[in-house]
């Protein structure tokens, strides 16, 4: 199949762009066998095993409603409650939130490999850093790769069947470097990256729009998925307003497919003690499991699909 000219790219939520590819060109859903006027979508629910809320929240969101896939914290404390729902439920799809940063302020977890390999992850508590731009300052690439691989291997070692990567707050696309190293892993492990090629909202520099074009051909030819849209701001949208925004988000989406990134946990008793943003990760559980989004969805003929079907997608290409 010829490559499409790629006007803009963005890949997971700390860059952003609203840019088309040329009119004339196939989405990546056509390319990888739906029509060019189908609206295909992906609800992966972030941050799974982080608390005990948000994996009530992952397990009812896919169950009750519309998610279709997790990314799980493997550093964080309730990995093991995921994984003992997966071994119970090995349908489902679930892959990794390589996680480089601790943003809250009394919860926080620690790297899994060692301050003796990866100094430059730990800040002076011996925590992983709060925010992206402090692990760019004071971490290199093959610290930042030894963390991710170490969480990989985690995984695989609980059993978990790892259906795709992205990357918690971003911190995989804080620096070209950081980037680099998160492509090549994803084509190593053959395993699909968080990678579109358009945003639906936000604005993105020519030198990012430059570097993600490259690696989405590079995704594409290692036989990998690569996406045509991303959302990913709905984290900032008040728990009321939720259901109505989600339901303009599937009634507006163009052809191709796109990825909806949500946060639904379940609001537990110590989830306020945790961090501030359990309304808004309440409202995207209700939002989730509301009947009226699964009926907007249907209305719009929009196909709902989870990574590991995207993944199965983009290998017929090449049978």
């Amino acid at each position: 199949m010829k490559h499409r000219m790629l006007i803009t790219a963005l890949c997971a939520g700390l860059f952003g762009g609203m840019f088309g590819a040329a009119a004339d060109a196939p989405t990546f859903a056509e390319r990888m066998g739906w029509g060019p006027e189908d609206r295909v979508v992906i609800f992966n629910n972030d941050d799974a095993g982080m608390s005990h809320g948000q994996n009530l929240g992952s397990i009812q969101s896919l169950e009750d409603g519309v998610v279709t896939s997790w990314t799980i914290m493997m550093p964080c404390s309730w990995v093991t409650g995921i994984r003992d729902y997966l071994e119970e439920n090995p349908e489902v799809c679930a892959g990794l939130h390589l996680t480089h940063t601790s943003e809250f302020g009394q919860y926080r977890w620690t790297p899994l490999v060692g301050r003796a390999v990866a100094p430059g992850l730990y800040d002076d508590d011996g925590y992983m850093w709060p925010s992206v731009a402090e692990v760019v300052e004071n971490a290199t690439a093959d610290e930042v790769e030894a963390e991710a691989r170490a969480q990989i291997q985690m995984a695989e070692d609980m059993g978990i069947d790892i259906s795709h990567l992205d990357t918690h707050m971003g911190t995989l696309n804080g620096s070209p470097e950081f980037f680099e190293r998160y492509v090549n892993i994803g084509i190593e492990k053959d395993l699909p990256i968080r990678l579109a090629v358009n945003r639906l909202e936000g604005e993105i520099s020519e030198e990012r729009q430059a570097r993600v074009d490259e690696a989405a051909e590079r995704v594409w030819d290692a036989g990998l998925p690569v996406l045509d849209y991303l959302h990913a701001s709905s984290y900032g949208w008040e728990k009321e307003e939720k259901l109505e925004r989600y339901t303009e988000v599937i009634r507006n989406l163009p052809p191709g497919v796109t990825e909806i990134i949500v946060h639904a946990a379940y609001p537990t008793e110590d989830f306020n003690e945790i961090t501030a943003s359990g309304p808004t990760r309440y409202g995207d559980l209700l939002a989730m499991t509301d009947p009226r989004l699964k009926e907007a969805i249907e209305e719009e003929g929009v196909i709902v699909i989870s990574w590991r079907e995207l993944h199965e997608a983009r290998k017929a290409v090449d049978e």
